[in-house]
Formats: C-alpha cells, sequence, structure tokens
C-alpha cells in the first residue's frame, strides 16, 4: 500500500509539466563534446547557470588538443542565457507531455556574449567578437535533472582592425551535460521559514 502511494505521488509530480524544474531556484549545467569548426574537430566544453531554467549566464570553451586541422587552436566565450519557452508553456497550461518532447521542447535557448580565440602560433586576446548561438537539450531521463544530449550552433562575428570587414566563423557542437536544480534563495534570501 506504501508503495502504491508513494508511486502514485511520483507520477502526479512528474505529470504536472514540471519535471522537477521548480524543486529549485537554481539550474546548474556542465558539458562536454566534441565541437566542429573551420579545419576541423575539438574538445568543447561550458557550464552554466540559469534561474527557474530560464535565464542566466553560460560560458563555452574549445580546444583544438593539439590537432594541426582546426583554424582556432582555443576559445572561451562568455555572455547571457535565455530559455523563454518553459515557464510561458507552463503558465499556458501546455506542458502535457511527454515528458521527454516537453523538457525538449523546453530546451530552446539563446545565447549572446563575447568571445576570444587564438588561431596556431597566437595567444587568446585581443579584441572580443560577438558570439549569437541558439541550444537545444534532449533529456536521457523524463525529468529535468540528470543527463541531456546537447546541440549548440553559434555564429561568431568580428570586426577586423585591418580592412574593417566583419569576419563571420561558425562553431557547432555535439556535447553529453548533466543538470541540476538547487535551491539557493535568490530572490527570497531573507525570508524565513514560518514554524
Amino acid at each position: 500500500m506504501v508503495f502504491v502511494t508513494l508511486t502514485g505521488a511520483a507520477a502526479s509530480r512528474a505529470d504536472d509539466g514540471v519535471y522537477g524544474r521548480l524543486d529549485g531556484d537554481l539550474e546548474l549545467r556542465a558539458e562536454a563534446g566534441c565541437g566542429f569548426a573551420s579545419g576541423g574537430p575539438g574538445l568543447a566544453a561550458g557550464a552554466a547557470a540559469l534561474y527557474l531554467g530560464t535565464a542566466g549566464v553560460y560560458a563555452h570553451y574549445t580546444d583544438a588538443l593539439g590537432s594541426r586541422a582546426p583554424d582556432v587552436t582555443r576559445s572561451i566565450a562568455f555572455g547571457l542565457h535565455l530559455e523563454p519557452l518553459f515557464l510561458a508553456r507552463y503558465g499556458s497550461d501546455l506542458e502535457h507531455g511527454p515528458a521527454r518532447l516537453d523538457l525538449m521542447v523546453d530546451s530552446f535557448g539563446l545565447e549572446i556574449g563575447s568571445f576570444w580565440d587564438a588561431t596556431r602560433g597566437h595567444g587568446l586576446g585581443g579584441a572580443p567578437g560577438l558570439e549569437l548561438a541558439t541550444t537545444l537539450g534532449i533529456p536521457i531521463l523524463a525529468r529535468s535533472n540528470g543527463p541531456f544530449l546537447g546541440l549548440r550552433g553559434a555564429l561568431r562575428l568580428r570586426q577586423d582592425d585591418a580592412s574593417g570587414a566583419i569576419d563571420r566563423a561558425g562553431l557547432f557542437s555535439l556535447t553529453f551535460s548533466f543538470r541540476q536544480t538547487v535551491r539557493v534563495h535568490l530572490v527570497d534570501a531573507g525570508d524565513r521559514l514560518a514554524r
């Protein structure tokens, strides 16, 4: 009887369209995989912190790991990450499952930030460029906390100092990530639990 009650409670929580995303207020993400840019593949790694799984900051790093194929030997980017669909869909009562589909649709994200890169023989530095990216997470489990496959496409723009022309470069990343929601009480830090 206890097992049936606990199973029913877990199922009802999963069916509410939240899938654990509101168990805390800060979602932490870490990812690693392969990045594909001009010249060949390399390592891609990243991290993000999002408030209510909706808006926050990100960092993305790529490294050729000594390979001579990629034109850019390493790069780093920082910026803002926005996933606008979750709260809008949840508030409109559009989260009805299946869970993996809801989580995947809601994971569509937009990023805007700055990047620095190093070409062969040069270090990171110089003027930063503008990075615009879209992201998508494909959940492996039917809940928000746990492993995801990540897809990320970025357009990188930089003005050439010599000619004034805008240089464009693309970067596609395929990663394995882990997401975890934690309670840090960002908004209600001064509130006390009434007993």
